[in-house]
């Protein structure tokens, strides 16, 4: 997962469809995740309780976080930071206010509606980050700050992981981002949704490739 600019340029175009498509769809789920105020994911809470201190959207917070994310990964690997990470976080960002647009003014009160619009939007986020990964383009800054605690600390993926994560949950608590059993839930759920989905869209962008290079022949 780790980021990079030497990904792979074979079926470009195809490879874009799916970066964008991907990252379009877990917008999607993340602004329905905030919607539902039952529990945000951890670095989730620390964009949404930033924008609620500061005034400025959750896409713009998003990038501010990603930019720190990028700054101290980078630091933490004594290299020059991978700045090529911030083109993920900016659509995403951009998604997330295009969706908060049609939803940000909805408001669910019932406990039950609450918990039901959170589980819709955890397939979706799973569906978006399965489709974004098969593109193969520049992963999140996430990504990056976690792989840079894994090398610091030799950790495995896992442990590296919930690390991350529990950071995200610290802040998000001290920024008053809504952090609830969702949150658990999140942490849980959303990587053996990935791993489930990951087989089905590689299939079908190998699919789609494999016509691309037919037509283009």
């Amino acid at each position: 997962m780790e980021s990079t600019l030497k990904f792979d340029k074979t079926n470009l175009k195809l490879r874009i469809v799916f970066f964008l498509v991907g990252l379009l769809i877990m917008a999607l789920g993340i602004s329905i995740i905030a919607i539902s105020n039952f529990g945000n994911g951890p670095w989730d809470a620390v964009n949404i309780g930033l924008s609620e201190k500061t005034g400025l959207s959750i896409g713009l917070c998003m990038n501010i976080v990603a930019f720190i994310q990028i700054i101290i990964g980078g630091i933490i690997r004594k290299e020059f930071p991978n700045i090529a990470t911030m083109i993920t976080s900016i659509f995403l960002g951009l998604f997330v206010d295009f969706w908060m647009l049609f939803l940000g003014n909805i408001v669910i009160t019932e406990t039950l509606m609450k918990f039901s619009v959170f589980i819709l939007a955890l397939p979706i986020i799973s569906i978006g980050i399965s489709i974004y990964l098969v593109s193969k383009l520049p992963n999140t800054p996430l990504d990056y700050f976690m792989l840079a605690i894994k090398s610091k600390l030799n950790l495995s993926l896992m442990m590296s992981k919930i690390t991350s994560e529990s950071i995200g949950l610290v802040l998000g608590f001290i920024l008053g981002g809504t952090i609830g059993i969702g949150t658990i839930i999140i942490i849980l759920a959303i990587g053996p949704m990935i791993q489930y989905l990951q087989k089905p869209c590689n299939y079908v962008f190998c699919k789609l490739s494999q016509k691309t290079e037919i037509t283009a022949a």
